[in-house]
């Protein structure tokens, strides 16, 4: 009989650990014939040890159940909460232990799959090539995960550099959506213009390469704009001409305000982002009442809302993706972010913290937040 080579081989060492010795040089035969690089073991004492050896450990490992000492449940135990070593799949493998409750705890240990030894061939080969697959497809799925989080990240603004605005105690907060390996078009801004410092945040719509691209390419434009001395809502009506443009395919949302940090008084743009919401030293929580159409439409901006932060208030402005959750009404979860606000301690840090951490757990957006309070300095 011929042994199929396997296309994963040339890249794949596979544990065998098993304490019959015909058993490890049956299958070891099988795997090398096939193309893989071949790690044996008779006890879990043994395998630990060849483990924590190896500079390049296995991508998975075939474990007998039916271990002296120590079963093959166990090891794979053993496995998998070790903290020095990556994730290794298993397959159990049993000349006896082959009844359902048997491979039920094998699953349910974490177990990829449960085979019937003496096994042929071509299942133990296809069982391999299936578990290496799925392995290599979660780890490709975690370094893009990892990837665009990090370049998403580095497309913000330093915090040194926001730390560094004078007039203000600010903080700001971006979770990526960790179920999309995509990238994600959440932002926020904040830089010193003539005025006193313009406060921004924003959301692209979409998770792809494309929304990340335009994110950026606002960043950059708002910065242009205000820096040129625009009015805020002239700044909204030159970045929705851009992306009509440029990007008729793409909308998104923007709320943004020019605060002066000594008098307090506040310009305020919307185009269509979830207005800002103003928490008083006192408790008390308004929205402000600033509306606009999205960017992308082609549509007119009215002049920016004058607003005030007085002395001691805390400015909160946030994506959707914070507070949106399916079958709920935006209205809802609105009302449930004032009242939370108005209960938790007000420093823009701490506000910040106490959100992220109630409300990221069950995100499937993107959040992208800003907190700002006036600096008592500030205020003389």
């Amino acid at each position: 009989m011929t042994t199929a080579r396997s296309t994963l081989g040339p890249n794949a060492t596979i544990l065998v650990v098993d304490d019959h010795e015909p058993n490890r040089l049956a299958l070891g035969s099988v795997l090398r014939r096939a193309g893989y690089r071949v790690m044996e073991a008779a006890t879990a004492s043994e395998t630990m040890a060849a483990l924590h050896r190896s500079e390049l450990p296995p991508e998975m490992a075939i474990i007998d159940v039916r271990l002296p000492v120590t079963s093959g449940f166990e090891l794979a135990r053993q496995i998998a909460t070790d903290p020095k070593l990556p994730p290794i799949p298993v397959v159990h493998i049993s000349a006896e232990a082959n009844g359902p409750q048997d491979r039920i705890r094998g699953l349910e240990g974490g177990a990829s799959a449960y085979l019937a030894s003496p096994v042929a061939p071509e299942e133990l080969l296809s069982t391999v090539e299936r578990v290496l697959l799925a392995r290599r497809e979660e780890q490709a799925a975690h370094d893009e995960r990892r990837f665009a989080s990090d370049l998403q990240h580095a497309f913000l603004p330093r915090p040194q550099k926001l730390a560094a605005l004078e007039g203000i105690d600010l903080a700001v907060g971006y979770v990526p959506a960790m179920d999309s390996a995509q990238l994600g078009g959440d932002f926020y801004a904040a830089f010193a213009v003539e005025r006193g410092v313009l406060l921004a945040v924003g959301d692209v719509a979409g998770h792809s390469l494309a929304a990340a691209t335009v994110m950026v390419e606002l960043r950059h434009v708002l910065r242009a704009y205000a820096l040129e001395g625009h009015e805020p809502h002239r700044i909204l009506q030159l970045m929705d001409r851009l992306l009509v443009h440029f990007h008729p395919e793409i909308t998104a949302t923007m709320c943004l305000l020019v605060l002066d940090t000594h008098s307090g008084a506040m310009d305020i743009a919307n185009a269509g982002h979830l207005p800002p919401l103003v928490i008083s030293p006192d408790g008390g929580t308004d929205y402000l009442p600033v509306h606009g159409p999205l960017l992308g439409l082609n549509l007119d901006h009215k002049p920016a809302t004058p607003a005030r932060l007085d002395d001691g208030d805390l400015l909160l402005m946030v994506t959707d993706g914070l507070i949106e959750r399916p079958r709920i009404d935006l209205a809802v979860s609105l009302e449930d972010l004032r009242r939370r606000a108005a209960t938790l301690t007000r420093t823009p840090q701490s506000l910040r913290d106490a959100l992220l951490r109630h409300y990221s757990e069950d995100a499937e957006d993107d959040i992208a937040l800003l907190a700002v309070r006036r600096k008592v300095t500030a205020l003389a």
